[in-house]
Order: C-alpha cells, then sequence, then structure tokens
C-alpha cells in the first residue's frame, strides 16, 4: 500500500512537471534551451542590447526619486535579463529616463477636511538613443501610475507606485506585437 502512494504521488508530480512545461510554462528571467529564447524579449534589436542608463531628469523636490529609479531599473531590467548594463563609453544604447509629475493628493476627505484616503501618482518617459548618433531607438511616451493609500502609508504608496512604474515600462519594452 505504502508503494502504491509513492508511485501515484511520483506519478502526480511528473504529470504536473510535464503539464507546465509541455505549455511553454517558465519562471520569469529562466529561459532554457527548450524555452524562450531571453534575448528575443526585448523590443530592442540585439545590437542595441549594451546598455547605459545616463541620466535621470527630475524636476520636482522629491530627491529620493532619481536613485530609487535607477536601482529599481537596473534592478528589474537585470532580473528580465533583456538588455547589458555597461559604462556609457561601451554601450550601444543609452537610457535616459523623464520624470514628468510627481503627485499627492488627497482622495477621499472627511467632515472637518481631514485627508481619509489619499493618493499619488508618478508620471515618466523612458527614452533609448543610439549611442553613435543619438537617434531614438524606442520611446515609452508619457505613462502614469497611480496608487491610493491611507494616512500615516505614504512611504509605503511611494515606494509602490515607482516599483509599478518601472515594471510597467519594462513590459512596454517587451511587448512584441
Amino acid at each position: 500500500m505504502l508503494a502504491l502512494r509513492r508511485f501515484l504521488g511520483l506519478a502526480l508530480l511528473l504529470a504536473a512537471a510535464l503539464t507546465l512545461c509541455g505549455c511553454g510554462y517558465t519562471f520569469t528571467g529562466q529561459g532554457t534551451l527548450l524555452g524562450p529564447d531571453p534575448a528575443a524579449a526585448s523590443r530592442l534589436d540585439p545590437a542595441f542590447r549594451t546598455m547605459a542608463l545616463v541620466r535621470v531628469e527630475n524636476p520636482t523636490v522629491e530627491a529620493w526619486l532619481e536613485p530609487r529609479l535607477r536601482s529599481l531599473i537596473r534592478d528589474e531590467f537585470t532580473r528580465r535579463r533583456f538588455i547589458t548594463w555597461t559604462d556609457k563609453d561601451k554601450a550601444t544604447s543609452l537610457l535616459t529616463v523623464i520624470i514628468k509629475k510627481f503627485t499627492r493628493s488627497t482622495v477621499v476627505s472627511g467632515q472637518q477636511d481631514q485627508s481619509l484616503k489619499l493618493g499619488t501618482g508618478l508620471t515618466l518617459i523612458f527614452r533609448v538613443q543610439r549611442a553613435s548618433d543619438g537617434a531614438t531607438l524606442w520611446d515609452s511616451g508619457e505613462q502614469s501610475q497611480s496608487e491610493s493609500f491611507y494616512s500615516g502609508d505614504s512611504e509605503g504608496a511611494d515606494l509602490r507606485v515607482t516599483d509599478l512604474a518601472v515594471r510597467r515600462m519594462a513590459d512596454l519594452m517587451t511587448e512584441n506585437y
């Protein structure tokens, strides 16, 4: 009886593994020899996938935004493995991030005008240019991300909105339709 249970457990595990592999499922950033080619994941031509993050334009008074975005962008793009980071002088493409707007506002207020629910928003542009002549290879256009939060969680909402915005930009760079 014990041997039958072990056999059935092993058979179910094998069936689940075959089902997941058979439908092409892979974990993000885990390309295999038989699975999707991670190099084909980007909209950028393979010749321009050696990139440098040259500038984050931050006209806001939020000094934490630039280092936060730089860190998130490097981590997200590295995790997805669709570009290779390098120095500006060795890069074939250059990434510029332009922060258009960062806002915090009251979404719901109480009877005495106290903020019950607030919102934070971030609008930015990602622009990839050819390093040799500055020609634009890819431009995200203005993309906005917002997050609502309760009083006392502004820092958490700021972290979430920046994280979601960078993930959205990475998604846009990998859409191939």
